[in-house]
């Protein structure tokens, strides 16, 4: 019998497993998966997903940050910090997504906009 907490973690992996066998274009058709088929595997899947949400969270190219990640790991290098995604987007901005930077600006003017239009609207 599964607890709680069980549940729980199934529903936060299926809600990072999403973007991959979710909905839109390069997804993979089907239900969310709910293991990955071994008792092992989920734990190390959500680190990826966890890696690959915080690159979509700072506009990085994912596969970029993720071989730079896995050569640096490998490598032991011992800079840790310089390989969180806000600090390694600084120090690469050759790989920021800048047509995703630019519709968010556009989405968060209109956003704007649209507000200020209901703020006048009600006074």
């Amino acid at each position: 019998m599964r607890s709680n907490q069980d549940t729980l973690e199934s529903r936060m992996l299926g809600k990072l497993a999403r973007p991959v066998w979710g909905w839109g274009p390069g997804a993979i058709p089907g239900p969310t998966p709910l293991f990955l088929g071994s008792e092992s595997a989920g734990p190390r899947a959500a680190v990826l997903y966890t890696i690959l949400a915080g690159a979509k969270r700072h506009r990085i190219e994912p596969w970029v940050y993720v071989r730079d990640l896995l050569l640096r790991l490998h490598a032991d290098d011992p800079h840790l910090e310089e390989m969180l995604p806000d600090r390694w987007a600084a120090a690469h901005p050759e790989a920021i997504l800048t047509h995703r930077l630019e519709e968010s600006r556009t989405k968060a003017t209109r956003t704007r906009a649209r507000r200020a239009h209901r703020r006048a609207r009600s006074k």
